[in-house]
């Protein structure tokens, strides 16, 4: 939980525990369809013909660990969930909080990264050109730092250099 209040702009108020549990739970409930569909369309490719025909063996074992860090990421996203119902049913805790924030953050850069291998394997496969895949799934990275890292510390930096 922060002890000082956000950067962002307008009036600011402390959350009361049982409005944070909601919003964290809704945090993972709006990713899980995003990532279980993404690994959905994964899942699928592999049994595609175009995936033995158009990527070497080196490519498809790249595509199998973007695999593996997207159904880790669901992992993580579902573990709250497992963890509520087990440890805590009919309580909310701050901790339960804590521990949710944290594993949806730790979720979002492997899913990140799953989304930017097999990105860099679709333009590749479609364009057979490794160096166009490789500029393009680094724009798709860097876009993903930006939007879901960088975003968030905008305004503490626009804070930090008006000093």
């Amino acid at each position: 939980m922060r002890q000082d209040p956000p950067h962002g702009r307008g009036p600011k108020e402390r959350e009361p525990l049982t409005e944070s549990v909601t919003h964290t739970v809704e945090e993972a409930r709006m990713l899980i369809p995003g990532v279980t569909a993404f690994l959905g369309f994964q899942l699928v490719a592999v049994f595609n013909t175009a995936f033995a025909q158009k990527l070497t063996r080196d490519e498809q074992m790249v595509h199998v660990g973007a695999m593996f860090l997207t159904l880790v990421a669901l992992l993580l996203l579902l573990t709250p969930a497992a963890y509520h119902r087990q440890a805590e049913s009919g309580w909310v805790s701050q901790g339960f909080v804590n521990l949710s924030s944290r594993l949806i953050t730790g979720a979002t850069p492997l899913f990140a990264l799953g989304m930017t291998l097999d990105f860099y394997l679709l333009v590749r496969a479609v364009s057979e050109n490794a160096a166009l895949a490789l500029v393009t799934a680094l724009v798709i990275l860097a876009l993903t730092v930006v939007l879901w890292y960088g975003t968030p510390h905008v305004e503490a930096l626009a804070n930090f250099l008006r000093r």
